[in-house]
């Protein structure tokens, strides 16, 4: 029987006729019928049941394990699901599968919906053929099967298209509880007004423990007033009865919030039988109230009702669980009450003090029960039960509360004449209790306000140290930017000086240019940095004169004609005006153009850059619009706040694109807004950044003899890389240069290749490539670098077998101890800090080429080096411990040859060449003859092998050569080795 007997007689009725219906309409299904959801069908409470669509069922019986979830031929269809015992699906043993075709229309097609399901069993829930959730655990026995409930649990669910998809649930009810509700209802709705909605009606259901737990504190505190008075037996009649309406609370509270119908079936149970006992509890409170004593036969009649009704509830609880009966309890409920209301009018009729508060709490109780509890008239719909609770709790609260005033007034009025006997010492009591409770308030208040104020002065404290730590975290980003930004060009200044002092004749042209364009460089970057000082001190002043803004941007656009170039880049300026005179600063707008297209070509590697010159009217007055868009690798969305302010770069590691002080856009940011406009970004990530600065648009008159705006820079290329002559001696050591910096990799290239074999790597990935390629026999390399850091790189190689043994050099502008210890850590031979001194990086480079030959050479002078690595470094040991090993694995071949031993080893032939060259001085060749002669001397030292044999077992095929060979190396002939 459900909670509400009345709600459960409607509810038979009405499945009776669903019964004859489903069995009138139930066929063998021929084709597809397809349930179509929109936002139209979502009328009421944004959600559509699937109770009375056409379902397709196979029971478990006909399913080979798990039927194929992709059509539903051969299914029984049926149209609805909360079926009882007698109107269930055909040959339904407890477990079958049941299918509903779904399709969503362009309204819901990719919405995120929900999906809640009400049911006693245990389900699995599938949209065509795949799992999406399920409550419980199906089995095909009651023992296997674990029955759960989880009505107000949501499952998010997408269609992402309008066809149709099968919705399918394999279920299973072994133990009915109900027997009106075997088996489930299932609604689809709108995601996130149904999860509102739900949330909504769990706040409501949670207030019911709180009205319950009132209500058993009222109820306790009486019956501890009992204890004290036991003559006072409406104590004790008030305790049970609110005890009751307590303990009821929580079983309608369990009852919807159940999460296995075991427990819903028990708070079911619980709250019909306190149901009854509320009812027997307050009749007889009211009984004690308004008369002397209790009314005998009324209240043995009473009594005698409700104990029927309680053994009629637990017969049936215990016997018949599945029977379905209306009790009439309503009926009841309103004659009894209504003659406990007769035995308190004498109470209204005496007037007494707070008559009213009974009157009031009977009618409210009455009223509750009828229209919220037992819900007589159906005015409450099942969705609706939360409000109804959350009602029909209030409404019993009141009748406690009310009962629990006048009882309190009762009370005074019983004890006035020892009241006003006490009333001077309870007066002195209560002022001093009165006093000390606003001293301690006081006490408390002021000690609240002073956490409060040290909290909140803590707070402050906090925040500005982390907004200085913050501020100094800026600052030492920017000094250390700025920094990697002025020593460059001063390496490019000071080591060309030097050359041109020691000889004035070489290369002056080439020199002086990359000097010019260095110090040009520097003298921008102060620039900058003091235009931003006179920003701030409110120094710079606006210079209004006749300018032609779109020779401005052509000037500065050419600029960058040789860079973009070099990057295979375009550059584009789409404008409607061949020329646009305006009133400006051009100093100021140059600044904003050039920095804007700066960062543009920096920040890009495929694709172009493109500038538009636009003039539109916003707000009655006149604009111009220059726009600079980049197909670069843009900027992520977090970080696009903040790159106008000073000092703060987008990336910060070692592996960015491009160098960079922070304080570019920080100035063209605070240029724009002193001429009175304004600038925003627009970015996407791996697409791309947008620059929109707006201006204010003051027309001006031309000027025919205006020299044009800007001024181009000087930037011939220093690339003195042509002028060089490079040796084509093969014999020189190989250097591999690795500098993102193009002058400065150009400079280092002349420097060094009048002594080296020189190749050169722009990025860290590509300085990898060719190093593990070519095997060099040193490598110098910058810190910071594009795709790969030197860090990285320097670690990379010395990880492989095949360049462990190369000496490295970091040359870079990072000089702090850290990033030296750092770069020691990562495998670095050498550690330069920029500006370098010429003669320093050329000894340095010798130095240690010299010291890898010396070591090479101590080895090799060891007679044993080829049998006992033990003196040599972890990478060449293990390396002449692989070439040995693989040597010896073909020793018997003849055939063996370099080129099948540098395949072997996955190395080529260059590559092992170089190797072995650098760590034993030996060729690849040779070393496979020493291999053999070796093994040779100690099978003919250790075994009864003739000369000839131990020939063939070394790989020679002829043992006169073998002797010859053998004879050559160790300085006597085979046949003697042992007889000495």
């Amino acid at each position: 029987m459900r909670y509400l007997p009345k709600f459960v007689f409607a509810v038979i009725r009405t499945r009776l006729g669903l019964l004859i219906c489903a069995l009138v309409f139930m066929r063998p299904a021929s084709a597809q019928e397809i349930v179509t959801i929109g936002e139209k069908s979502l009328v009421q409470l944004n959600e559509i049941s699937l109770r009375d669509s056409t379902w397709y069922f196979l029971p478990q019986s006909k399913a080979l394990n798990q039927p194929y979830l992709g059509n539903t031929e051969g299914w029984t269809t049926f149209n609805y699901t909360t079926f009882g015992n007698v109107n269930a699906p055909k040959n339904w043993r407890g477990e079958g599968w049941f299918s509903v075709w779904l399709q969503t229309d362009k309204t819901l097609a990719g919405k995120k919906l929900s999906l809640r399901i009400n049911h006693d069993g245990a389900s699995e829930i599938f949209i065509d053929g795949h799992a999406v959730g399920g409550y419980g655990q199906v089995g095909h026995t009651a023992i296997s099967t674990e029955n759960a409930r989880a009505p107000r649990q949501i499952i998010p669910v997408w269609f992402n298209d309008t066809k149709p998809h099968l919705l399918t649930i394999h279920y299973a009810n072994h133990k009915v509880y109900y027997a009106d509700f075997a088996g489930f209802e299932i609604w689809i709705g709108d995601y996130k007004k149904v999860s509102a909605r739900i949330n909504r009606n769990i706040l409501l259901y949670n207030t019911i423990p709180l009205c319950a737990a009132a209500q058993i504190i009222l109820a306790l505190l009486h019956f501890l007033l009992y204890l004290f008075y036991r003559k006072r037996t409406i104590y004790l009649y008030y305790a049970a009865f609110v005890m009751f309406v307590g303990i009821s609370a929580l079983s309608a509270y369990f009852f919807y919030q159940a999460a296995t119908p075991q427990l819903q079936w028990a708070a079911q149970v619980t709250g019909n039988l306190c149901t009854v006992m509320q009812l027997w509890t307050s009749v007889t409170l009211l009984y004690a109230l308004g008369l002397v004593k209790l009314p005998k036969r009324r209240f043995i009649a009473l009594s005698v009702i409700c104990t029927g009704y309680l053994a009629a509830y637990v017969i049936k609880a215990l016997y018949y669980p599945e029977a379905m009966w209306n009790d009439y309890f309503y009926l009841i409920y309103l004659f009894w009450m209504v003659d406990a209301f007769r035995s308190v009018i004498p109470i209204i009729r005496r007037r007494d003090k707070g008559a009213w508060l009974i009157v009031t709490g009977v009618i409210v109780v009455v009223l509750t029960y009828f229209f919220a509890w037992a819900d007589v008239f159906g005015l409450w719909p099942y969705y609706s039960s939360a409000m109804r609770l959350f009602m029909m709790n209030i409404g019993e609260l009141v009748l406690p509360v009310c009962l629990s005033l006048y009882l309190a007034l009762d009370f005074t009025r019983t004890n006035q004449v020892l009241s006003e006997k006490l009333s001077e010492v309870e007066m002195l009591s209560t002022m001093a209790l009165t006093q000390e409770a606003e001293k301690n308030a006081l006490i408390a208040g002021e000690a609240r306000r002073l956490e409060i104020l040290v909290a909140d002065r803590t707070a402050e404290l906090e925040l500005q140290a982390e907004k200085l730590k913050e501020a100094d975290l800026i600052k030492s980003r920017f000094f250390t930017n700025i920094t990697h930004e002025l020593k460059t060009p001063l390496t490019l200044i000071l080591n060309p000086a030097e050359e041109l002092m020691a000889s004035p004749a070489l290369q002056t042209q080439a020199h002086a240019h990359l000097i010019y364009n260095n110090a040009t460089r520097l003298l921008e970057l102060l620039n900058q940095l003091l235009d931003l000082s006179k920003i701030e001190n409110g120094a710079m002043k606006v210079t209004y004169a006749p300018l032609d803004l779109v020779a401005v941007i052509n000037t500065h656009l050419s600029a960058y004609e040789i860079t973009a170039a070099k990057k295979n880049i375009s550059l584009s300026f789409t404008s409607l005006f061949d020329k646009l005179w305006i009133m400006g600063d051009n100093d100021k707008v140059g600044k904003v153009v050039a920095n804007l297209l700066s960062n543009a070509v920096k920040f890009t590697d495929n694709g172009g850059v493109d500038i538009a010159l636009q003039k539109f009217i916003d707000n009655d007055a006149g604009n111009i619009l220059i726009k600079v868009s980049d197909t670069g690798k843009g900027i992520p969305k977090e970080k696009l706040a903040h790159i106008f302010t000073r000092f703060y770069q987008a990336d910060l590691s070692d592996t960015r694109s491009a160098e960079g002080s922070g304080i570019g856009l920080a100035l063209t940011k605070e240029l724009t807004e002193l001429m009175g406009g304004r600038i925003n970004v627009v970015s996407t990530v791996d697409e791309g950044t947008e620059m929109i600065v707006v201006l204010q648009y003051f027309p001006a008159p031309p000027i025919q003899n205006i020299i044009e705006a800007g001024k181009t820079e000087i930037r011939n290329s220093y690339n003195i890389r042509a002028n060089a002559t490079q040796s084509a001696n093969p014999d020189k050591p190989l250097v591999l240069l690795v500098e993102d910096h193009e002058e400065l990799r150009n400079y280092l290239y002349s420097l060094l290749s009048v002594y080296y074999q020189v190749i050169t790597a722009e990025d860290g990935e590509q300085g990898i490539a060719i190093g593990m390629e070519q095997i060099p026999t040193a490598i110098i390399t910058d810190i910071m670098l594009p795709k790969v850091n030197g860090y990285e790189l320097a670690a990379r190689f010395k990880a492989d077998i095949k360049t462990s043994h190369i000496p490295i050099i970091m040359l870079t502008a990072k000089a702090d101890t850290d990033s030296k210890v750092q770069g020691i850590e990562t495998g670095a031979d050498a550690y330069l800090a920029k500006p370098f001194n010429n003669r320093e990086l050329l000894a340095t480079v010798e130095n240690l080429i010299d010291t890898r030959n010396r070591l090479r050479e101590y080895y090799t002078k060891e007679q044993s080096w080829l049998s006992d690595q033990t003196a040599m470094p972890n990478p060449e040991r293990d390396f002449i411990s692989l070439i040995r090993q693989t040597v010896l694995k073909h020793l018997d071949d003849e055939t063996y040859t370099v080129e099948r031993l540098a395949n072997d080893i996955g190395m080529s032939i260059i590559q092992l060449h170089r190797k072995l060259k650098a760590v034993a001085g030996q060729g690849p060749g040779e070393l496979i003859r020493l291999i053999r002669l070796e093994t040779a001397y100690q099978l003919l030292e250790k075994q009864n092998l003739t000369v000839a044999e131990v020939a063939y077992k070394v790989g020679f095929s002829n043992p006169t050569s073998f002797s010859v060979s053998f004879s050559r190396h160790f300085g006597f002939p085979p046949k003697s080795v042992g007889v000495v």
